[in-house]
């Protein structure tokens, strides 16, 4: 379904370590979050979702972590949109690929818009080049999209404050990280203040950001190692029930397709 004037919509294309896009859509336009999949797996994952290519404005990117930038110069040129970045982060990018062409710059805290979205991007906890999560403002509607984050900052948890819909990370299971097999460096970095948000550190994330206006709530970048979907659903589900709140829609994010699209009216 394609979004109408009137209708905001958030669709996660896949999300995890081996590759993450969420895009988020009004009408005819709409910019892309990340492109961590082939141009070949971008487009196949858009037709799963029924989402035409000739509605994207734009690429923005979150950080230059492989997973979310593997297919970034194929699809801004396939579909012939900008890409934009941070500066520390577009000095990455032109280190690893000299052909990527012009970036458009933007920094974390100064707002700018493309189409009729407005972005606030904001600095989140990760071990990459000036990483940001993002608001993104259509007519009177918020949504807020933060992932690959080791813990909740100040800033991150003011800015997510009365969305309407939500993009959370929820990673791992604090248990199932410590007995698996990963190498105890690797556990350190995704247990650290740069790493990654466990279930539980996104439980309780949720009990100070959603609002009375919350619409929606999608977790994402699930370990497919370190993590379980029944764990990540019971872990959200108890929070909501908890904040007395069964009328949010509550979804998890998949590595391997999109999820059905998150909507929510705007004027």
């Amino acid at each position: 379904m394609v979004s109408s004037q009137n209708h905001l919509g958030v669709t996660v294309l896949g999300s995890g370590s081996k590759g993450n896009a969420v895009l988020v859509h009004c009408g005819g336009d709409a910019i892309l979050i990340d492109a961590g999949f082939s141009l070949k797996d971008t487009r196949r994952r858009m037709t799963e979702a029924g989402l035409p290519e000739d509605m994207l404005r734009a690429i923005v990117v979150t950080h230059e972590h492989d997973d979310h930038v593997r297919g970034l110069r194929v699809c801004a040129n396939h579909y012939d949109v900008p890409i934009y970045a941070t500066r520390k982060c577009a000095d990455v990018l032109r280190q690893r690929d000299d052909k990527i062409g012009q970036l458009a710059l933007f920094a974390a805290g100064s707002s700018f818009s493309i189409s009729r979205f407005v972005l606030e991007p904001f600095s989140i906890p990760h071990d990459a080049n000036d990483p940001v999560g993002f608001v993104i403002r259509c007519g009177d509607r918020k949504i807020g999209i933060a992932t690959d984050m080791g813990h909740v900052s100040a800033i991150v948890e003011y800015q997510l404050r009365a969305c309407d819909t939500l993009v959370l990370e929820s990673n791992h299971d604090m248990n199932l990280l410590a007995a698996s097999t990963r190498p105890w460096s690797l556990k350190q970095r995704i247990m650290g203040r740069h790493g990654h948000l466990s279930n539980e550190a996104s439980r309780d994330l949720l009990t100070h950001v959603v609002a009375e206006n919350t619409r929606n709530v999608i977790l994402a970048h699930m370990s497919e190692e370190c993590n379980r979907l029944d764990l990540v659903e019971r872990c959200a589900h108890d929070c909501l029930e908890h904040m007395q709140r069964p009328d949010i829609a509550m979804r998890v994010a998949y590595q391997d397709r999109p999820i059905p699209t998150a909507w929510v009216d705007c004027l």
